[in-house]
């Protein structure tokens, strides 16, 4: 008697959920929910596992044991019950599709799927004397629709790979007597240079900078600046960039103090970028006398371990000084760039000092030093100098005459120095010189066009070309990867110049050279606002300002979700992504942030209990050549019971005019009114509906990024 009214319960209670169903799958995209259909959809994860199993042994029964069949009442009960939960599962699904952002093809996929589990489980109700083949064969479809679309469902929680095997490391090629030419340039020679220089800081188990420099796909993926291999807007490739700076910068790599890159390693990296940087190409559809070629064939990979850095150049602090800065041009380089500034402040010891690396020197900044026939000389033996510049030095032509015995030297700055197109045909006579600056007050355009014009070997610049005589320090370091202070963080600023005196502000005014607090050691912070800081030093230009917000987290709400969805290409985690905790980058396609154009943002965040806040602080991009613009209102509203929402601030953010060039991360905030506390909050952050007349997307709407949410 107990199985009968079970069965005609859920017999009448699954005639009127299954048509519900099919009408809002098919309306699923137009139809909004409330919140009490929103907190079911959460039960979806929760139930989903129990028609799954129940089915796949209602599968067994049907295929295994059909001749051994249960008794009529509970054979129908267990039917009614696997097809109860089947639909309630689907329908919950529905409900939790509205809250959060997921790629639309697998939810659909899984959706319909969800659909045909719950009918066809329905179905399975009123098979009854039906005969046995046909119940096996029902049951076998019922497996794979079972099967195939509730994996949809895992690919939307863990991710399209979700049972794909573990992508495998690069193949690195074994070294031969004799070398595969079907080997890819990249396993022969890229791979391995990654792996023992890159990998350590950019693999499996430290990832900086959101970057994988461990498989291809990683690699092409990039890393929160965006993609390695290719330049954009006429740059170098970053990957180059970075490779190729002064090893003394803290954006070179590999860091200092790292094993460096060697020149041949170099030159490899260079040579695949620039012809692509092609994972696939293979060795032997290179032509022999192509370069990539032959480095990527006399390229030795180093065991595992083995320092092969064979960049024995000497280092260069001992000829540094506070008015004297040499490097290399670039790391693995052999040549030499050297920089004396602060003439007051010049003696000739330094010049000589130099002595040791004299033909490593390419390049010499001389500008504004008082020079004597004695540092002449001296620089007359630096026979590797392809660029001088001695400005403004108080020497005169016959004094510099012995520079022209540099066979190398094409570039000569004599700004400054008494001339005229007489002195100046006899100085460049049988010089090795192609282009020569030349200025001073007397100097008129028209002298010196007839020399010019007769001397085709050596171009005639006429200007003053005078760099900056007082150099501009370099920026500080704020040495906190966090933005988000939970109880309190520890900060700490660094300059790598001797004597450098750092200040800071933590109240959003620009750093000054007297007031503003002098750093000496690391200080925590304890609440929202901007660190500001720079640099200082007697006889400098200080440097400019870096900053970065840091952001107080006290109240996390007990729940969130979406009134209106974000763009699908740029849903981050989905509602979840605003109080998640993770800052996102200057690479806004990098899967941490959510973003409106053809809508507003409006979602809702719910506490358990009424909660009184102060303010509500977002984090957003601008890039105003990506059309991204500043979030021009955020709108507050409040209420109690979730449906009727009471306005309580709305606060306005000024636009981009033509000449706001911003690039990064900005913050927006707006005020609670006081003593007021509710359950239920209500954002609504407008964007730019129309971009202003003078961007190149006028007229149509501008995009908001957000990603982090911060109440207090």
């Amino acid at each position: 008697m107990h199985f009968k009214k079970f069965i005609q319960w859920g017999e009448g209670l699954l005639w009127l959920l299954n048509p519900l169903l099919i009408i809002l799958a098919i309306f699923n995209d137009s139809t909004k929910i409330n919140l009490g259909l929103a907190w079911l959809g959460k039960f979806h994860p929760l139930l989903l596992h129990f028609p799954i199993v129940l089915g796949i042994g209602i599968v067994i029964y049907l295929v295994f044991f059909a001749h051994q069949r249960l008794a009529a009442n509970l054979e129908k009960s267990l039917f009614v019950g696997n097809a109860l939960l089947a639909t309630l599962v689907a329908l919950f699904g529905l409900f939790l599709s509205k809250q959060d952002a997921y790629d639309k093809t697998i939810v659909d996929l899984h959706k319909w799927g969800g659909v045909a589990i719950a009918f066809i489980s329905w179905g399975f109700v009123y098979i009854g004397e039906i005969k046995i083949n046909w119940k096996k064969g029902l049951g076998v479809v019922y497996l794979l629709v079972l099967l195939i679309f509730t994996h949809k469902g895992a690919q939307l929680t863990h991710g399209e790979d979700v049972l794909s095997l573990p992508h495998p490391a690069p193949a690195v090629a074994q070294e031969e007597n004799k070398i595969d030419s079907n080997i890819t340039v990249y396993e022969k020679a890229i791979a391995p240079i990654l792996e023992q220089k890159c990998v350590s800081c950019h693999g499996t188990e430290k990832i900086k900078g959101n970057l994988q420099l461990n498989t291809p796909e990683l690699i092409i993926k990039g890393g929160k600046n965006g993609n390695l291999l290719t330049g954009i807007n006429n740059q170098e490739a970053l990957l180059l960039q970075r490779i190729h700076l002064p090893n003394t910068d803290e954006k070179h790599m590999p860091p200092d103090g790292k094993l460096q890159l060697t020149l041949e390693e170099l030159n490899l990296l260079s040579k695949w970028v620039k012809a692509g940087g092609d994972f696939k190409k293979k060795l032997n559809e290179l032509a022999n006398t192509d370069t990539l070629s032959l480095l990527a064939n006399a390229y030795k990979a180093p065991k595992k371990g083995e320092d092969n850095n064979k960049n024995n150049s000497p280092d260069l602090k001992q000829y540094n000084t506070s008015y004297c800065t040499v490097y290399y041009s670039y790391f693995g380089s052999e040549e030499v760039f050297v920089d004396f500034f602060q003439g007051s402040f010049y003696k000739s010891e330094s010049l000589k000092k130099l002595a040791p690396i004299k033909d490593k020197v390419a390049s010499l900044n001389m500008q504004g030093m008082p020079l004597t026939k004695e540092d002449v000389a001296m620089i007359s033996s630096f026979s590797n100098l392809r660029k001088l510049n001695v400005n403004y030095s108080k020497l005169t032509l016959n004094e510099l005459a012995p520079l022209k015995s540099l066979l190398k030297l094409k570039n000569i700055s004599i700004c400054g120095i008494d001339l005229n197109p007489t002195t100046l045909a006899s100085f460049i006579e049988n010089a090795p010189f192609t282009l020569v600056h030349i200025w001073n007050n007397k100097t008129n355009e028209k002298e010196y066009a007839a020399l010019m014009a007769s001397n085709k070997k050596t171009k005639i610049i006429i200007g003053d070309n005078l760099d900056n005589e007082i150099l501009k320090i370099t920026n500080p370091v704020i040495e906190q990867d966090s933005s988000i202070i939970v109880n309190h963080l520890d900060v700490t600023l660094k300059h790598f110049m001797k004597g450098a005196i750092i200040r800071y502000t933590i109240d959003g005014s620009i750093p000054d050279s007297i007031n503003s607090p002098i750093y000496n050691k690391k200080f925590q912070l304890t609440k929202s606002g901007t660190l500001k800081t720079k640099a200082f030093k007697p006889g400098w230009l200080s440097s400019d300002v870096i900053e970065k917000t840091f952001y107080k987290s006290e109240i996390h709400p007990d729940s969130i979700y979406f009134v209106t969805q974000p763009d699908k290409k740029y849903a981050g985690k989905g509602a979840k992504t605003l109080v998640d905790y993770e800052l996102g980058e200057q690479n806004f396609s990098g899967g941490k942030w959510l973003a409106y154009k053809d809508s507003n943002m409006v979602f809702i965040t719910s506490f358990v209990q009424p909660k009184q806040l102060n303010h509500a602080n977002f984090n957003a991009f601008i890039d105003m050549g990506a059309y991204i613009f500043p979030i021009i209102s955020i709108k507050i509203e409040g209420s109690n019971d979730g449906k009727s929402f009471k306005y309580l601030n709305e606060a306005k953010f000024p636009s981009l005019e033509k000449t706001n060039m911003f690039r990064g991360n900005k913050s927006f905030d707006c005020s609670f009114p006081a003593n007021k506390a509710f359950k239920y909050y209500r954002f609504t952050l407008q964007n730019v509906k129309k971009l202003p007349v003078w961007h190149p997307g006028k007229g149509t709407p501008g995009w908001i990024f957000v990603d982090e949410l911060f109440l207090d």
